[in-house]
């Protein structure tokens, strides 16, 4: 159990959701607690749907420990009407309460072997919702990529514990928010430099609320603008006569715009303050693609071999990493994404498997795939 798998009381099993793949039988259920980063789900198989069951060899299949939201447990596996496998998780905050949740929608594969792998691979940037049967999970990915990350907010106003820094730190967890719920209460970024804005997601945190439930609850209502001189703005979404009760909002952009600057103003809240945990905005920023993750040092050893610690070198145009590890070298199913660091400990691991890591860096200009290598348990 916990965040990074490093407590030591037993965890909880639990959400148990049966999928029929070609012959067999994929047992699902979730662990290790409802409340925590490293909550997921894993698998067994059977030829037959009352079992005798095997413990699969690549779990937990469903995993998402970091980035802007983060787990991807007591979820359930289905078909759409094209004929594409989804997986759908809970998806932990848990800052308020144990269940403080939201769902995530994943896209679903079985490879050759029948191994089953929900892609949470940069699982919380846009995704193009397929109108076909797709051939590949790339054709979901428009590499889109985050250029709000830890940039520089300005706001009418700040509550001390919950400053503009906290918009744009990829963090569901905190949030900034304004001294009031008024309209014209606002929040701006900066971007840093004109860039190319292809879609925008301001996710609403609840402060100060005493509201329970949701019906007849008031929507959010609000403007969206841009600027490229800070002075001077243009409408870019209205939503001031906004009737849907939607706490995360996200809007494409029918024609990319070029733009520097871009503010939220508050025209109604439900509740409370007007508070925004997540002011993302995605597209592609200046500069070049990250250069390339080609050596990186992995340590594992028998005294646990859970558990494998990696550390690599601070990369120019690199604003994050996606570690993609797994049980063969052209089998790297599972990831784990971090920002600003250069090291991480997963805990997560099977006892006595063989894995394999790459590490991939990224930035506002694209995804650079690094080299992969064995973790060998010394």
């Amino acid at each position: 159990p916990g965040d990074y798998n490093t407590k030591t009381d037993n965890p909880w099993i639990e959400g148990p959701w049966i999928t029929k793949h070609n012959v067999k039988y994929y047992l699902q259920c979730s662990a290790p607690a409802t409340e925590s980063k490293g909550y997921a789900d894993g698998y067994y198989v059977s030829d037959n749907p009352l079992g005798p069951f095997t413990y699969a060899s690549s779990n937990p299949f469903s995993a998402k420990p970091e980035g802007f939201i983060n787990a991807a447990g007591h979820g359930c596996t289905f078909t759409d009407k094209y004929g594409n496998w989804w997986h759908i998780a809970t998806m932990s905050i848990s800052v308020k309460h144990i269940f403080e949740r939201r769902l995530g929608l994943f896209p679903l594969t079985f490879d050759k072997e029948g191994i089953m792998v929900a892609h949470t691979e940069f699982g919380d940037l846009p995704m193009i919702m397929p109108d076909h049967k797709y051939k590949d999970v790339s054709e979901f990915f428009p590499g889109w990529m985050i250029l709000s990350y830890k940039k520089t907010g300005d706001a009418s106003s700040s509550l001390p514990s919950n400053p503009t820094t906290f918009a744009f730190d990829e963090n569901v967890r905190d949030y900034w928010s304004a001294a009031t719920g008024n309209k014209g209460e606002w929040l701006s970024v900066d971007l840093g430099a004109i860039s190319t804005v292809k879609a925008i997601q301001i996710n609403f945190a609840e402060n100060n609320t005493q509201l329970f439930g949701r019906d007849n609850v008031p929507s959010q209502q609000y403007l969206l603008e841009y600027s490229n001189d800070k002075q001077n703005w243009t409408t870019l979404i209205d939503k001031t006569t906004n009737i849907e009760d939607l706490t995360h909002q996200y809007h494409v952009m029918k024609t990319p715009i070029k733009t520097r600057y871009l503010k939220v103003i508050n025209y109604q809240v439900p509740d409370g303050t007007f508070a925004i945990s997540g002011f993302r905005v995605f597209g592609s920023g200046i500069g070049e693609k990250p250069t390339k993750v080609s050596t990186f040092n992995i340590s594992r050893t028998k005294s646990d071999s859970r558990s494998a610690i990696l550390s690599w070198t601070k990369l120019k145009n690199a604003i994050g990493y996606n570690i993609r590890f797994g049980i063969q070298p052209d089998k790297l199913y599972r990831s784990y994404q971090v920002y600003d660091s250069t090291s991480i400990a997963i805990n997560s691991l099977d006892k006595g498997q063989r894995y394999w890591f790459a590490i991939d860096a990224f930035g506002e200009n694209g995804v650079t795939p690094g080299v992969t290598e064995e973790a060998i348990i010394q």
